[in-house]
């Protein structure tokens, strides 16, 4: 039984989209869309490394990370009228939209918020809301070829958090959606088993901590791979630094961005010319691993049957 949801679950997962290209050694783009939970720790470059080549559809293929958006947004804003201020991921001129029309990437995992979802920040004049944007960026997406994910983001314990989970599930299923990271779902899991395994870190109550980063990673992993991260993710891995501090100057003067943190703003290179990690002992890496890899099971389940 368990074999065959497996196969039904990957079937479902499968993208029909440029496997061939991908076979014959293509690259695959993979564009984030969204905030500062979207972008930190460099997740979107750590994500691509991981999932190199192993991408469900898209065997082969290399993986090139971007990211689109701007900090403390909902994805949303890209719809205001005239909006342009992004802070990454656009050309003078361009917006998300014609990004996708113009550049074609393969796939676009979408920043969607519980508490985005829910409303807590209401709509100005002319914009729309969270789902009915997410709703235009999933038709965008497809218009250009691609295929649209979502990225589930919410790191809070309260009710309100509990039933975005179910509102960006429902919007899932009303867009089709099979590529699914089901993040804050893993860590409400995790709130609920392991109290105190803490997922953000003491001086950060707003993004990912290490364990937290960790865990969204094996989501990913699981997402687009549709393989189980479990004993997969190195224990030693790149994060940016946690609280307030000085800036290496030695370190920011002699950094080399790569190609994608080239492309980010600025101000980020201080984080990321730290050249920093975090190490996880294996009982607690394998369970985060596991507790993503089921919990992705589950919701690619509901994905699959329609709810």
């Amino acid at each position: 039984m368990h074999l065959r949801v497996l196969i039904t679950c990957l079937l479902f997962l499968a993208p029909d989209l440029k496997a061939s290209e991908a076979q014959s050694g293509e690259r695959t783009t993979l564009l984030f869309a969204g905030s500062s939970s979207m972008y930190w720790n460099d997740l979107p470059r750590e994500v691509a490394k991981l999932v190199d080549g192993k991408i469900t559809g898209h065997l082969g293929g290399t993986v090139i990370p971007e990211a689109v958006g701007r900090s403390g947004s909902d994805i949303r804003v890209y719809l205001e009228p005239g909006f342009s201020r992004y802070e990454y991921g656009v050309k003078p001129g361009q917006t998300f939209l014609s990004k996708l029309a113009d550049e074609k990437p393969d796939i676009v995992p979408l920043m969607v918020v519980c508490r985005f979802i829910m409303g807590d920040d209401p709509p100005k004049e002319g914009q729309p809301d969270h789902a009915l944007a997410v709703t235009k960026y999933c038709e965008a997406v497809r218009a250009s070829g691609g295929e649209p994910m979502f990225y589930e983001m919410g790191w809070g314990k309260d009710e309100k958090h509990e039933a975005g989970r179910k509102r960006i599930l429902e919007l899932a299923l009303k867009n089709k959606i099979r590529l699914f990271a089901p993040c804050s779902s893993a860590w409400a899991r995790v709130h609920a088993e392991k109290p105190g395994l803490a997922l953000q870190h003491p001086q950060d109550n707003s993004h990912p901590g290490d364990a937290g980063h960790f865990l969204n990673l094996a989501c990913f992993y699981a997402a687009l791979t549709g393989d189980s991260p479990v004993g997969r993710l190195p224990r030693t891995f790149h994060v940016w630094p946690h609280g307030k501090y000085e800036a290496d100057e030695a370190k920011l003067a002699s950094f080399k961005p790569d190609a994608y943190q080239a492309k980010m703003a600025k101000w980020m290179f201080k984080h990321m010319a730290t050249d920093a990690t975090a190490t996880l002992d294996e009982d607690t890496a394998r369970y985060l691993e596991t507790t993503a890899w089921e919990t992705w099971q589950r919701v690619q389940r509901l994905l699959a049957a329609g709810g």
